[in-house]
């Protein structure tokens, strides 16, 4: 039978509401969990949900708001993410608001989603106000990996369990964004795994036996990489988000102690969204101060010089074939790499980028002795004639490598000497035979030999980009680092030298192939595969690099001045303009400069005598070349220090931890140092112990 209703049909619906009998759709609140899924994609729908706000992002494209359930509402399922942005034009909510709302699900790689799990179309009542804020998840830093991890977190309140660590500033300034690795700095693959050894201890300059641990690798990079946005879609942000209140800048190195924030998705990139007020992002930034070595005799540094053209050198020529555009510009320029060679005050550089213009009055190394004598005094610096009056000899390129040096300190044995081998260098290698001067130093002579490969940047035939992690011209400069041994033997030792030191922009990472072939030959790598000098595509890698002839292990410290390759692109004289510090080194160029301590006269040793009872035993192991420790058992649970000095006395390590964990941890720590002599201080409660040790 059919029943007939007497009334108005309003005030039969507000009856029915009263009587908490609403639509099905607007009276069911399904958990955020449910629609997200543990799948990659929300399931797509209109829903009712309820939810804190957690943050609002009134400048993302689009605008909107994040909402996560509480616990209580929450589906309880780990693998399910238990929040959802939701668009809103302008939005009218504060963090901390229960609301429930109404709208339409979608995740789709087009607009509003951009891949991320979105609530369109809302209809949002306010329940209360003030409310707070659900619960952070952890992710554990050692452990995550973006494509297993993120998504259950899509749009969720996170925190990270350890620092994370700046490792790519190069869109801070055009889009506000950094990259962050949860796992310490990314490294390019092939320094520290090489293409064809395995371990990359070998010296094999061949094959591609090894090159699946090199794309795995770039792949573990991927899974620990993510980004930090700032809350908004703006190009060229002001202010540029998340610089050092007092340098004004943010580095590759640079990390966060307690990041907390909202994990979102957009772009094709995971990225945490950031939190007002104490929950927001503490970028620590701190600047290197110049190395400093123990007592040397000489020191020795190389820095890349960023295209350094003056012009026609009287003030006109501007726009260069490659440096500066004008002579403003260049003054600036010039004057960033001046304060940075000041500041590391060399006995002899090693220079490469110089414009290869000769050695005239108007010349470009004329040029920057000028300038660098009036900064330090008059007469201080002088250069190496190479034998070009107008371009070097045997050089094809638009630059070339040049050396400078005090007089006071260093008298050049000989004339300079060239590699004339043809068809082979773009930039051929410069030595210089000097003699040491100081009184207080043995009278001995050294060589210093300053080189340019050929860049990754192109190749074609047998030297295009292999895909085994060494770039274009891997062949090219395989050729140039067998002719630059040959060089060395050939020509710069029978000059009257025992002792080289060849620096330089070598344009191969630590385990590549180049690299090998100097090992090969018994040339030894000053700085350990950690020890970076230049940043691209986000990873920090080793193109510059001190190779040493073997009798300088025990005599020579490598440190680098990490000043350019961690500093943001917008510092760069050409790109910051007038507002360039022009007193600052830090970014003067885009590698870092390397510099080497030389004592010819021995090496540091143990002085300090162990408290009775204590046996401490250091010695290396052959197979990996880690330092092994045999520690007394008297030594028990108490808290010692380890410390890990080169030769000059400079501490390369410190390891805090009980006898046990010392023991556990100094093989893999110490694994990638560079053959040499060290002083391994063992420290603890009423006694110092130390002892040297050398590894081969």
């Amino acid at each position: 039978m059919m029943k007939f209703f007497t009334g108005s049909i309003g005030a039969v619906f507000t009856a029915l509401l009263a009587a908490g009998t609403a639509p099905a759709q607007a009276q069911t609140v399904t958990p955020i969990g449910t629609i997200q899924t543990s799948g990659v994609l929300a399931t797509a729908g209109t829903y009712t949900i309820e939810g804190i706000v957690t943050a609002v992002y009134s400048g993302l494209s689009p605008a909107g708001f994040y909402v996560q359930n509480e616990t209580a509402g929450a589906d309880g399922d780990p693998a399910t993410s238990d929040a959802l942005y939701v668009v809103q034009t302008n939005p009218t909510v504060a963090p901390g608001t229960r609301v429930r709302i109404t709208g339409a699900v979608q995740e789709t790689p087009t607009t509003p989603s951009n891949g991320q799990a979105v609530l369109t179309g809302p209809s949002i009542t306010v329940l209360a106000t003030a409310q707070a804020l659900p619960p952070f998840a952890t992710i554990n830093n050692a452990t995550f990996a973006v494509s297993a991890d993120a998504e259950p977190l899509e749009g969720m309140l996170v925190q990270f369990s350890a620092p994370v660590t700046v490792s790519d500033v190069a869109t801070v300034k055009t889009q506000g964004v950094l990259n962050l690795s949860t796992q310490g700095l990314v490294y390019q693959p092939t320094q520290f795994v090489d293409p064809n050894d395995d371990p990359a201890t070998g010296t094999s300059s061949t094959g591609t036996t090894n090159v699946a641990a090199v794309n795995a690798y770039q792949a573990a990079n991927v899974q620990k990489s993510l980004l930090l946005d700032d809350g908004r879609v703006t190009v060229n942000p002001t202010p540029i988000p998340y610089l050092d209140a007092a340098t004004q800048t943010v580095r590759v190195g640079s990390t966060i102690a307690s990041l907390r924030g909202i994990m979102g998705y957009s772009s094709s990139k995971w990225r945490i969204q950031p939190l007002p007020g104490a929950n927001a992002p503490v970028v620590t930034t701190v600047r290197p101060p110049v190395p400093t070595f123990g007592p040397i005799d000489v020191k020795v540094a190389s820095m890349n010089v960023l295209n350094f053209f003056n012009g026609d050198g009287a003030g006109g020529g501007f726009p260069t074939a490659r440096g500066a555009n004008t002579q403003a510009d260049f003054e600036r320029q010039r004057s960033k790499i001046l304060a940075a060679l000041a500041q590391m005050n060399a006995d002899v550089f090693g220079l490469m980028e110089i414009e290869n213009d000769g050695t005239g009055a108007t010349s470009a190394v004329q040029d920057l002795v000028n300038g660098l004598n009036q900064a330090v005094g008059a007469g201080t610096y002088a250069f190496i004639n190479d034998g070009g009056a107008s371009r070097q000899l045997n050089n094809t390129d638009l630059i070339h490598c040049a050396i400078i040096y005090k007089p006071a300190a260093l008298t050049p044995y000989g004339p300079a000497l060239l590699a004339t081998v043809t068809g082979t260098f773009e930039r051929p290698p410069l030595a210089q035979l000097f003699i040491t001067n100081r009184a207080t130093a043995p009278r001995d002579t050294f060589a210093l030999v300053v080189n340019h490969l050929k860049s990754k940047a192109s190749g074609s035939g047998a030297n295009a980009d292999q895909g085994d992690g060494q770039g274009g011209s891997n062949l090219r400069r395989k050729q140039q680092a067998t002719a630059l041994v040959q060089f060395i033997n050939a020509v710069v030792k029978p000059a009257g030298t025992r002792y080289v030191v060849s620096v330089g922009d070598y344009n191969a990472n630590y385990e590549e192939d180049p690299m090998d072939i100097l090992r090969a030959a018994g040339f030894v790598l000053g700085s350990p595969a950690s020890s970076a000098s230049y940043v691209f595509d986000g990873m920090s890698g080793s193109l510059d690099h001190a190779v040493l002839t073997p009798n300088l292990v025990g005599h020579a410290a490598v440190e680098k001045w990490h000043i350019n390759a961690a500093e943001p692109e917008f510092l760069e004289y050409d790109v910051a303009g007038a507002n360039t510090d022009i007193t600052s080194p830090f970014r003067s160029s885009d590698h870092d400069p390397v510099l080497i301590g030389l004592n010819f006269t021995g090496v540091v040793t143990a002085a300090t005598k162990p408290a009775a009872g204590v046996q401490f035993e250091a010695f290396p192991n052959p197979t990996s070349g880690a330092f092994n420790l045999r520690l007394s058992a008297s030594l028990g649970t108490q808290p010692l220090t380890l410390e890990v000095l080169s030769s000059l006395g400079q501490r390369v390590l410190a390891l805090h931890g009980s006898a046990a964990e010392l023991q556990a941890e100094i093989g893999r720590r110490t694994a990638g140092l560079a053959p040499g002599a060290y002083l391994l201080r063992l420290r603890g409660e009423g006694f110092s112990q130390a002892l040297r040790v050398v590894k081969l």
